[in-house]
């Protein structure tokens, strides 16, 4: 009679492999005396450490008593309620509506054992086929990751997270997002020559500094340092939220001086001077009762200068707000073909790679967390200023002696018959 080969075999103390000859676990007894098995994936440096991580949890006097029966759903709401409530009003938004909208519907009921690094490859290919960018489908990625961490570390649950798991081929591709939207340099110009004021000087700071719009409409006049115009700079520390408070900002990656040239400083020094609101605390973007101005109020003027805008021959610079609907200002436009306020962020970002600036200093403009975002970001910018900086390097060294002398100065056929040595066959 055939002896029946083991399910599982013992590798070193709490580690055991399994009868694939792969896969490894770790067995346990939790704090209630019951036998437990973790599935752990890598080899076995990844076993010792989940055994190390559990056995000293256990002997630190902390409760080591799985929950196998924790559903995804429960999970997320617990994280929503009690890592999520105090955040920003836009940033809850954005974390609610991935959960209520796209996992919950997939993953509410399931048991968080159940999700596996399968389930999370098919949610990435179910977002493209609704037509979700990259972007899009990498931040509810983020949030579905963010709900399994929570489970580990607050929920008693012991699993794996699946989203760790993904292989690159199978993660969002968010370098192939579509090309932002930027300014060229006549759209620039003749959107601003057509604002009126105070948003024609908002847009110039905006171009100019790469800031973001709620960071704009937050500074007051003690942020701004014009005593010596050629040294002028704007310090970035707060932010108007959607109820038109002014908040401080989220992170201190984002809190930044950043430096303007001696024009725009003479300007804000004019608008200073002829505005109503010109103490220390009021807003340097303000409306005539001195509140900070809307975001919506924002976009419709843009919108309005935009429209309005004609290049030197009397033609419209941007055709396609004149193709649309005239009684609405909420214009359904094609995705990227209008350039909106964020546009004037990317514009500037472009133009300070494209003028030499490393991803080191465009981070510090943009007020991001690292210089690893901007390149996340503006992966496609970066690498073709490098890529020219090199070809023009390489075309200089091959061809500039060649270029810098004058063809009048080469020798004729004649001389060169001369000058150049016999070929001795030997």
């Amino acid at each position: 009679m055939s002896k029946t080969p083991a399910r599982r075999t013992r590798v070193e103390k709490n580690i055991y492999k399994r009868s694939d000859g792969k896969t490894f676990e770790v067995g346990y007894r939790d704090s209630t005396g019951r036998q437990r098995w973790e599935v752990v994936s890598g080899g076995i440096m990844s076993a010792r450490a989940r055994r190390d991580a559990i056995l000293g949890a256990r002997g630190q006097g902390e409760v080591v008593q799985p929950n196998p029966r924790l559903r995804f759903g429960d999970a997320a709401d617990r994280w929503l309620a009690e890592q999520v409530s105090e955040l920003r009003p836009a940033t809850r938004s954005i974390y609610s509506n991935a959960i209520r909208n796209h996992l919950i519907p997939r993953w509410g009921r399931r048991r968080l054992d159940s999700i596996g690094v399968n389930d999370a490859a098919r949610l990435v290919a179910e977002l493209r086929q609704e037509g979700k960018s990259e972007w899009t489908i990498s931040g509810i990625l983020k949030v579905a990751s963010r709900v399994f961490t929570f489970a580990r570390r607050r929920c008693d649950w012991r699993g794996e997270n699946p989203v760790t798991l993904l292989e690159n081929g199978e993660r969002p591709k968010v370098g192939q997002t579509q090309r932002r939207r930027i300014f060229t340099a006549d759209e620039l110009a003749q959107t601003i020559a057509q604002a009126g004021d105070p948003w024609k000087l908002l847009f110039m700071t905006a171009a100019v500094t790469g800031a973001r719009e709620s960071e704009l409409l937050g500074l007051v006049w003690e942020d701004v340092d014009l005593g010596k115009p050629d040294e002028a700079a704007i310090s970035f520390e707060h932010q108007v939220d959607r109820q038109g408070q002014r908040v401080a900002l989220k992170t201190d990656e984002s809190r930044r001086i950043v430096e303007i040239p001696r024009q725009l400083a003479r300007l804000l020094l004019q608008h200073r001077a002829s505005s109503a609101h010109s103490t220390n605390s009021a807003f340097v973007f303000a409306t005539r009762t001195g509140r900070a101005i809307g975001q919506r109020n924002v976009l419709r003027e843009l919108r309005r200068a935009q429209k309005a805008a004609t290049d030197a021959k009397g033609r419209p610079t941007f055709p396609v707000l004149h193709e649309v609907d005239e009684r609405s200002w909420a214009l359904p436009v094609p995705r990227g073909a209008l350039p909106n306020f964020h546009s004037f962020r990317h514009t500037a970002a472009s133009e300070a790679i494209a003028g030499g600036d490393g991803a080191e200093e465009v981070s510090w403009m943009l007020g991001h967390k690292n210089s690893n975002v901007t390149r996340s970001v503006y992966v496609q910018e970066i690498k073709n200023a490098e890529r020219s900086a090199k070809r023009r390097g390489k075309l200089e060294s091959r061809y500039g002696r060649l270029l810098e002398s004058d063809p009048r100065d080469a020798p004729s056929e004649d001389d060169r018959v001369e000058i150049v040595a016999p070929i001795r066959i030997r």
